[in-house]
């Protein structure tokens, strides 16, 4: 199931009765929980994004973004789209790792249309097929996918936690050399 985002320029009215919080991609990105409230006359609750969403951005470059507690409830732009997969089916981060994967973005930049906005097209988009891989295979990677995830947050810790000894330990060799 792949739902299209709002207009949001043109859904806004002050005088409406609804109210929704717009998701900001650059907020995301930053790790800022801060989204923009629309108000608009038209019930979109439809449209509001889900835990187990996938929230792909259909212009280039492309983002994918897993929706998790903090990301629910949210309405997104038409530049965007939800995709939510049954999970009976498809496994959410089993599927938003295949949509990063180089396979697939080979067959994503293979329907980009447009020439200094380069956009891939929902009907694009419903068209380009999952391997079909059983639900319990699929479950598997995504243990191994979180695993590989948290190791690389471990990692990454450690590189920060090296990298604040190391420099104190040259800024105090520096300041010696200074008295």
């Amino acid at each position: 199931n792949v739902i299209i985002g709002i207009l949001a320029n043109r859904e806004e009215d002050k005088d409406g009765k609804y109210q929704y919080n717009l998701f900001n991609i650059k907020n995301y990105e930053e790790g800022i929980n801060k989204n923009k409230k629309i108000i608009t006359r038209n019930c979109f609750d439809k449209k509001l994004t889900q835990k187990g969403d996938i929230i792909f951005r259909l212009v280039y470059p492309n983002k994918i973004i897993y929706v998790d507690d903090k990301y629910e409830n949210l309405i997104i732009t038409s530049q965007m789209c939800i995709i939510r997969p049954d999970t009976e089916l498809i496994d959410p981060i089993f599927l938003k790792w295949y949509l990063e994967s180089e396979l697939c973005k080979d067959k994503i930049l293979l329907n980009l249309t447009g020439s200094s906005i380069k956009k891939i097209s929902v009907n694009a988009l419903r068209k380009i097929e999952i391997p079909k891989i059983e639900i319990e295979k699929q479950r598997k990677i995504k243990d191994l996918l979180q695993l590989w995830l948290r190791e690389k947050e471990i990692m990454q810790m450690m590189i920060d936690k090296k990298e604040t000894l190391y420099n104190s330990i040259i800024e105090e060799i520096v300041e010696e050399r200074e008295k």
